[in-house]
């Protein structure tokens, strides 16, 4: 799937700095900014989801813990 990614000039000056002093492609840039941003997401995801879990099991995570 394409997808066309619009930005403003300050954005696409900065995005094309960022590409020149790392020898990547902007492409490249944007593709691991993208999965740096959903490894995040997907980590905060498992934390909130882990502390969900222990507020929910406290009581029965206290009596394991003796």
């Amino acid at each position: 799937m394409a997808m066309t990614l619009r930005l403003d000039d300050e954005r696409e000056a900065q995005l094309r700095l960022a590409a020149e002093e790392e020898g990547r492609a902007m492409h490249a840039v944007v593709v691991t900014a993208i999965d740096d941003y959903l490894a995040r997401r997907d980590a905060k995801q498992f934390e909130n989801l882990t502390d969900e879990i222990i507020e929910r099991h406290a009581t029965l995570l206290a009596r394991l813990a003796e």
